[in-house]
C-alpha cells in the first residue's frame, strides 16, 4: 500500500533513518479494513512498526474469515 494512502487514512507514522514506518497498534485498533504482514514488523522502544509496502487491504476472503471467527467467540 502506498504511504500516501495510509496518511490519508490518518495512520500514525514515524520516520527513522529516512524510512517511514507506520504504527501497527494504530492499524489494528482503528483500521480493521487493513492487514499487515507480521513477519515484516519491527519493534523499536516497545512500539511495533511496519513499512507501508507490508500493509494491504483485506480481501473478501479475509473479511469472511474474520466474521466467522467473530461469531464463534
Amino acid at each position: 500500500m502506498s504511504p500516501n494512502l495510509l496518511k490519508q487514512k490518518n495512520v500514525k507514522s514515524i520516520i527513522i533513518n529516512n524510512i517511514e514506518y507506520f504504527d501497527v497498534l494504530d492499524i489494528k485498533k482503528n483500521h480493521q479494513d487493513l492487514k499487515i504482514d507480521v513477519r515484516e514488523m519491527i519493534t523499536i522502544e516497545g512500539t511495533k512498526l511496519i513499512k507501508a509496502e507490508h500493509v494491504t487491504s483485506l480481501t473478501d476472503f479475509d473479511k469472511t474469515m474474520r466474521d466467522i471467527f467473530k461469531r464463534n467467540k
